[in-house]
């Protein structure tokens, strides 16, 4: 709706119309000026005189009045020695005289007051001449009085008494008032006359005045515009009056003002005029030097890419082998403190290729070039391995960082780890900083979930001890990117990482107030499923009690949370001073918990008293216990305890950690179970080869173990002469190729390739340290299909393999479910997931155990009839070993349980002081459960050689049909 005032040209057109009426001519505003003041004075002065004549005149008309009456009353006082009737006589002659004298006196009366029958007092007439007057009075009323005038609206009378009377007599002269109201008309005409004449005086010099003002205006005013037309010789003609002739003085100056501005303004125009037709050639000049300055401007920002690029390539390509070989030592078989190393230095330099991102991608973020990568991930794990690198950090200040997942999250997602592990790393850094002396939960929650879309929200709170209210605030500008980049510090521009790179995954990021005096930094993103994944396993602890020993509430929730998800029966305990007395009354009532989770923080820095706990609890209760704690702390007592301790947990826990600790500690418990919604992987159907470039030596063997992983058929060549070679002899289904080589680079041996290449395209897979966005879109255009950037990982490299090939399973073939079933002796599936799907890795593991079966089993009776159970431990503990690397479960469990048997006896033999003899190691061994496991153990292994005998175990895991079409093909 649109207001009228503002829209409606009638209203307009009325409302100026209305204000040009109350607009007045300055002839008008000088008449009223001077026309106004005379009249009032005029007005004035003619009341001023009508009342003054009619007071005056009433004034005389008394004093004559009064001047009668006195004289009257002498005379009639004067006659005193006369006869009544004769005084009468003479005074209505008297009185006669008087009315006729005067023209003004209405009635004269003589009063005299005489007392009645009843004997009141009352006024009788005595003499009278004229009518009667309008008002009366009473003797009452004037008893007492002396001469006064009485006016009502009725009459006008003087009263006067007589003089030496002894009765109270009155003389009254009422006068006449029409006699009086003439006079008042006279006077009134007369200032009515003076007024008409002087209203005609002031019209007529009003008249004069505004005349000659508006003559004047005019001259002034056509003066004007003749000035206003360029005539700025033009002047106003001098005035006699002194205003006037100012403003015509200033008119007059202004004329002259804008006559030489105007002159100035030709010659200064002719000259800018002249000076622009000569700064033509000076701005040419300018448009030349910009130009350079572009190019040169282009050039540097050119330049900066190479160095980002050349920077990026030098660091992630020895970062590509130390990160793939690493992974690649943790599948073999290393002790436990070897795999916390070994995870440490993935971590570490993990963490390092986040800070080389963190630059790259602030660089990318301001320029707008910013791209997003989507591989396979486990958000969960990712979470668990940022906390891990940044506990160091979180120690120094007494803080522990604890990972909450939720149980709801699918186990893989798409998505880009890297850069969700850069968020991660910035915000919680950020909690650190603002934290000290406690625990920071990071917690993974499932928002909602739609067919293969997934909202997830990662939530870090801080205690707020070393942060105040300005420094929140600045946290705040930061997350919001109202902050100017001038005034972001290191952690401010981490910060500013984060929000881009949430916003770019079209996610939410904010800060939110706690109730600890802290805050809480939330980010929401959504995320895609993959469920393209191997179909991984639940595992399960049913009935499984396990007892916490951990001071730290959050520590104990997170772990609590854990084992309950895995169907377990957690116990809680939070003092170390009562935990040997709480061990000891749970042995008494025969309800020992199967296995103990002991924090180190129990300690209290006192690790000679917590060792020797710890050992009263093995050696007393034969306690089945996990040390958890700091890597300094567990390297404090893992020399103490190695040997008795079944596992160490570092912190912060992570759940696959926890879970190979109570493998090992409980492995009794342990149940597999089909993890629900998600979808096994399909096999190829013949098995692919894959050509893999590259010029630096760690990286061409890392990419061929990585890919024989997958059951592929990799192979290497170390330059582009090489692989234009092999490419012509051979056929392959997909090429790997580095970009950055001596002689012939990677683009210009794929556009070789692509020039030579006939009939089906061969997918040519960028492989390259470079991480610019710019150089991703250079090798697309440059005939290349898709692009990975080292360093790879199995995730990236098996997604990228199964979206560039097809990937189909026979139609007859079916994965078998696990159930709970009495396993067999033989499972060729269990074999082949262990071996990451090699089917030759597989044969050659199994084949390796069965061959060494024999001189086990002879060995291992000959140990038993000798009593040397410490040598029988260390053979079992090696086929035990061997046994977890193929897929014999039934061997697997019993020589587990042998196992477990004999490992007190060996944990017992380094305490003592001196050698002791089989007989007495074997006085602490139960006789019936040995002789049970042991007679367990030769039967699995009796049947394990019996079942090899009738085997092939080539055709087992299909190897012959694959030797086979290779040998077709190379033929």
């Amino acid at each position: 709706m649109v207001h009228p005032t503002s829209s409606d040209p009638t209203s307009t057109s009325q409302s100026r119309r209305r204000k040009s009426k109350r607009r007045l001519s300055l002839r008008a505003l000088l008449f009223r000026y001077a026309m106004t003041p005379a009249l009032i004075l005029a007005v004035l002065l003619c009341l001023l005189f009508t009342l003054q004549q009619m007071s005056d005149r009433r004034d005389l008309l008394l004093s004559h009045c009064r001047a009668s009456a006195e004289q009257l009353v002498e005379l009639i006082h004067l006659s005193d020695g006369y006869a009544f009737e004769e005084r009468i006589q003479w005074l209505d002659k008297s009185l006669m005289a008087l009315m006729l004298e005067r023209d003004m006196i209405r009635s004269v009366q003589l009063y005299r007051a005489d007392r009645n029958s009843e004997g009141v007092e009352e006024f009788k007439l005595i003499s009278s001449v004229g009518p009667r007057p309008r008002t009366t009075f009473t003797a009452d009323e004037l008893r007492g009085k002396s001469a006064h005038v009485h006016e009502d609206l009725k009459s006008l009378q003087v009263l006067q008494p007589l003089i030496g009377e002894d009765a109270n007599c009155w003389l009254s002269i009422e006068l006449h008032r029409p006699y009086f109201l003439v006079g008042t008309y006279q006077v009134a005409l007369v200032g009515l006359v003076g007024l008409i004449i002087c209203s005609l005086v002031a019209l007529v010099w009003a008249v004069a005045m505004s005349e000659r003002a508006s003559r004047s205006m005019d001259r002034i005013k056509e003066s004007l515009r003749t000035i206003g037309t360029g005539k700025f010789a033009t002047r106003v003609p001098n005035s006699h009056n002194l205003e006037l002739f100012q403003l015509g003085e200033e008119i007059n100056q202004m004329a002259r003002n804008l006559a030489e501005y105007h002159r100035d303004y030709q010659e200064g125009l002719h000259q800018t005029m002249e000076d622009l037709r000569q700064s033509l050639d000076a701005m040419e000049e300018q448009n030349i030097g910009l130009e350079i300055a572009r190019k040169k401007a282009e050039e540097n920002s050119r330049v900066k890419s190479t160095f980002l690029a050349n920077t990026s390539h030098e660091i992630r390509t020895p970062l590509n082998g130390i990160i793939g070989f690493t992974n690649l030592l943790l599948k073999t078989e290393v002790d436990q403190l070897q795999h916390d190393y070994l995870q440490t230095i993935l971590r570490s330099s993990e963490n390092l290729l986040t800070s080389i991102n963190d630059i790259l991608d602030f660089s990318r973020i301001e320029s707008g070039n910013l791209v997003l990568d989507h591989s396979p991930m486990n958000l969960g794990q990712v979470l668990e391995e940022t906390l891990q690198i940044l506990a160091p950090y979180g120690y120094e200040h007494n803080l522990e960082l604890v990972p909450f997942v939720d149980p709801q999250l699918p186990p893989s997602q798409i998505g880009d780890p890297l850069r969700i592990k850069q968020i991660l790393t910035n915000l919680v850094s950020s909690a650190i900083r603002c934290s000290e002396n406690g625990s920071i939960p990071v917690r993974i929650a499932v928002l909602s979930g739609k067919e293969s879309e997934l909202m997830v929200r990662i939530s870090i709170t801080d205690n707020g001890k070393r942060c105040d209210e300005q420094c929140r605030h600045e946290l705040r500008l930061m997350l919001t990117g109202t902050a100017s980049q001038q005034q972001l510090s290191n952690s401010g521009m981490g910060l500013g990482i984060a929000r881009n790179l949430v916003q770019s995954m079209q996610g939410e990021i904010s800060l939110d107030d706690n109730d600890q005096g802290g805050c809480t930094y939330w980010i929401q993103l959504p995320l895609t499923i993959d469920r393209n994944r191997i179909g991984v396993t639940r595992e399960q602890f049913p009935g499984c009690r396990l007892l916490l020993v951990d001071p730290n509430p959050m520590t104990r929730q997170q772990i609590y949370q854990q084992l309950s998800y895995w169907r377990a029966a957690p116990l809680e305990h939070t003092d170390g001073e009562n935990l040997v007395p709480a061990v000891e009354q749970m042995w008494r009532h025969d309800a020992l918990p199967d296995g103990l989770i002991i924090d180190t923080a129990l300690a209290d820095n006192d690790f000679d008293n917590f060792i020797s706990t710890v050992q009263q609890l093995i050696d007393t209760y034969q306690c089945r216990v996990i040390i958890q704690g700091s890597p300094v702390d567990l390297r404090r007592c893992y020399d103490a305890l190695r040997t008795r301790v079944l596992a160490f947990l570092a912190k912060p826990v992570s759940r696959e950690g926890l879970l190979r600790a109570l493998k090992r500690a409980v492995p009794q418990q342990a149940q597999s179970r089909p993890q629900t919604g998600t979808f096994p992987a399909l096999p190829w159907p013949t098995q692919p080869r894959v050509l893999v470039v590259d010029d630096y030596e760690a990286n061409r063997r890392l990419m061929g173990e990585l890919l024989r992983a997958q059951h592929i058929e990799a192979t290497l060549a170390d330059s582009g002469e090489e692989a234009l070679r092999l490419w012509r002899e051979q056929h392959f289904d997909m090429i790997f190729m580095d970009i950055q080589m001596p002689g012939l680079d990677g683009i210009a041996t794929t556009q070789t390739i692509r020039s030579e290449e006939c009939g089906r395209r061969t997918p040519v897979i960028a492989l390259t340290a470079h991480a610019g966005t710019e150089e991703k879109s250079r090798l697309l255009s440059a005939g290349l299909d898709d692009y990975l950037s080292k360093p790879v990982s199995e995730s990236q490299l098996t997604h990228t393999v199964k979206r560039w090939m097809e990937v189909s399973a026979p139609g007859d073939t079916a994965r078998p479910l696990t159930t709970l079933m009495e396993p067999r002796l033989v499972d060729i599936t269990e074999s082949l997931n262990l071996a990451n799907q090699d089917g030759r890795l597989a044969r050659d593991l199994l084949r390796m155990l069965l061959k060494g079966l024999h001189e086990d089993e002879q060995e291992l009776a000959r140990m038993a009839q000798s009593g040397d159970y410490l040598a029988m431990f260390e053979r079992v503990h090696r086929l035990h070993g061997g046994c977890c690397y193929c897929g014999v479960p039934r061997l697997r469990t019993a020589t587990e349980q042998l196992q477990e048997l004999l490992r007190p006896l060996q944990e017992k033999q380094p305490n003592s002081g001196s050698p002791t003899t089989p007989s007495a190691v074997g006085e602490h061994l139960d006789r019936t459960a040995f002789d049970a496991a042991y007679q367990l153990v030769r039967k699995e292994v009796r049947g394990l050689r019996d079942w090899a005998a009738d085997q092939d175990l080539d055709a087992l895991f299909g190897l012959e049909c694959a030797e086979n079409s290779a040998e077709s093909r190379s033929s």
